[in-house]
């Protein structure tokens, strides 16, 4: 897929993606992608490619019980887009969760380049 080129479509494609993710399309979700994208969650190690991207959706979306992105903000500085969310799910204990995030694209040829998602997901995974 190619990457969008109006504000108005760059927000659109990150509110696509949550969706995507929201529903367990991980497909869906690296479609965006371009084939030797980089995506790195946290301070965890650099994937590479479409292929690495929607295996690691795959298994963090398997790992919470539901997941729901709530889009706050989209700003963009030339081919960045700067995303804030709040992602909602459950504790072990089922308590909700409210877990503040942002995440940083690069747009390029072939679409999503570099996807860089800051966020702590241990409460989600606290008392397990």
């Amino acid at each position: 897929m190619s990457a969008p080129t109006t504000t108005a479509d760059r927000a659109a494609m990150v509110r696509s993606m949550c969706a995507a993710v929201d529903a367990g399309a991980a497909e869906e979700f690296g479609a965006w992608f371009a084939p030797d994208a980089t995506y790195t969650f946290g301070n965890g190690e650099t994937l590479v490619g479409r292929d690495a991207v929607v295996a690691a959706t795959a298994g963090a979306a398997g790992a919470l019980p539901w997941v729901r992105h709530t889009v706050e903000d989209v700003a963009e500085i030339d081919d960045r887009l700067f995303c804030r969310f709040t992602i909602g799910t459950e504790s072990p204990a089922g308590a909700a969760l409210a877990l503040p995030c942002l995440t940083v694209i690069r747009l390029g040829e072939g679409g999503i380049v570099d996807y860089r998602v800051f966020m702590d997901l241990s409460p989600a995974f606290a008392g397990a």
